[in-house]
């Protein structure tokens, strides 16, 4: 059962050209966060699903965010 109601576990994966396994991400967010990482992507010369993997990646190592319960009810433990 997912931590986050809504959240499902999917386990579909993809090789890349270089062989390395890759699984799809989506999630839904507002078009000034989509043109914000679209913009820091390009800025940094690479794609936007590797802008995110870098992202995500940086902030499980840093804990560089983290929710506001009052503002994502769905962020609380289940």
């Amino acid at each position: 059962m997912p931590a986050v109601k809504g959240r499902s576990h999917g386990r579909s994966h993809r090789i890349t050209q270089r062989g390395t396994p890759t699984v799809l991400l989506q999630g839904r967010v507002s078009e000034e966060a989509r043109d914000a990482a679209r913009d820091a992507a390009d800025a940094a010369g690479i794609s936007i699903a590797a802008y995110l993997e870098a992202l995500v990646l940086a902030d499980a190592e840093h804990h560089l965010v983290r929710p506001d319960a009052d503002t994502h009810p769905e962020a609380l433990p289940a």
